[in-house]
């Protein structure tokens, strides 16, 4: 009976723990496999790697066209198109230069075979992308009356370097140059041509030079110059006559007139409008008694006749000169008042002024 039992209890054991081992079986099995073994199945971390192709299209400012960001082709598309708007701008640079001219004399009589040379600056596009200019040469000779031309160049500006021919030199102001491609785009034809003036190498005279500063009180005192001793005083003699006249005391910001005045004692003024004139030669007509100049401004600043350039016939017309003067007041804290005067006298009455 013994033995019975004792069997029963084994084959007991044994059903329990082949039981257990078969549970655990079904565990190992129904356990996950490690994420090393299994596939990447993340839909959102795939969108971030492969991004839609819409949203790497941009646009190219400049030319309209659809590019794709960060690839080879957009950045060699947009070099080509930045090489192409740089050459474009400086095409438009350079344009067509067609210049007629003519040399006359001291006097005014045509000068033939003067050999003109000059320059004419040119851009250009380096291999770099960069501007830089160049100054091709080039040259007229003049022929019958005095006519010369400069044509089929292109640029945007050419200068005159020299005029020459034996016995002769040109009017510093001759050599100039003369802009193509600027708001006052500058032009000529064959029945305007620009003339320039030479002089014959003998022609000088002996004349009285000065510059001059002079401080005065702007009060409407006036004062004389005389211009052969480089002298000012308030008495009577002398050549010329100026005074300035505004109120001593004005409120900061208040209008009040600023007056002045040239007046040429036993002669005449005439001012010289053009910027390019050597004023080697003094006109025979066409002077006035006096110069006025009236402003407005306002209390605080500092008013000035700006720099004038004017023919003077003195002594009723036994001396003639040329002057540059500006009249300035205040000028400063110290000095109330100042006219700077530069000028060349001849006392021969001869009209050459050099």
């Amino acid at each position: 009976m013994k033995n019975n039992l004792t069997i029963v209890l084994l084959c007991a054991s044994a059903l329990l723990v082949a039981l257990i081992l078969w549970h655990g079986s079904r565990e190992k099995e129904s356990t996950p496999h490690s994420l090393a073994q299994m596939p990447n199945t993340n839909v959102s971390s795939t969108q971030n790697v492969v991004a839609p192709r819409a949203e790497m299209q941009q646009k190219d400012t400049n030319t309209g066209a659809s590019t794709t960001a960060g690839t080879p082709e957009s950045s060699q598309t947009n070099s080509v198109a930045a090489e192409e708007r740089l050459r474009s701008f400086v095409e438009n640079k350079n344009v067509p230069i067609n210049f007629w001219g003519a040399v006359v004399d001291q006097d005014g009589n045509p000068l033939e075979g003067v050999k003109i040379s000059g320059k004419i600056r040119t851009w250009y596009l380096t291999k770099t992308l960069n501007f830089d200019s160049r100054f091709p040469e080039v040259s007229a000779l003049s022929g019958s009356g005095g006519k010369f031309q400069i044509r089929d160049a292109s640029g945007d500006m050419i200068t005159m370097k020299s005029m020459e021919k034996e016995g002769y030199e040109p009017e510093p102001a001759a050599l100039r140059g003369f802009g193509y491609n600027t708001s006052e785009r500058f032009s000529s034809d064959p029945n305007n041509p620009i003339v320039f003036k030479m002089w014959r190498t003998n022609i000088h005279e002996q004349l009285i030079v000065g510059d001059e500063r002079f401080h005065v009180i702007p009060d409407g005192r006036a004062y004389v110059i005389d211009l052969a001793k480089g002298t000012i005083a308030e008495s009577a003699g002398g050549d010329l006559k100026v005074w300035i006249k505004y109120p001593e005391q004005v409120a900061r910001g208040q209008l009040y007139d600023w007056l002045s005045e040239i007046v040429v004692i036993d002669g005449g003024i005439l001012e010289e409008t053009d910027p390019y004139s050597s004023m080697f030669s003094a006109p025979v007509g066409g002077y006035i008694s006096s110069f006025q100049y009236n402003q407005q401004i306002k209390g605080g600043q500092r008013g000035s006749t700006g720099s004038h350039r004017f023919y003077l016939s003195l002594q009723n017309g036994q001396k003639y000169g040329r002057i540059t003067i500006e009249i300035r007041a205040p000028y400063n804290n110290d000095i109330p008042g100042l006219v700077h005067i530069q000028y060349a006298i001849n006392p021969s009455g001869s009209h050459v002024l050099r």
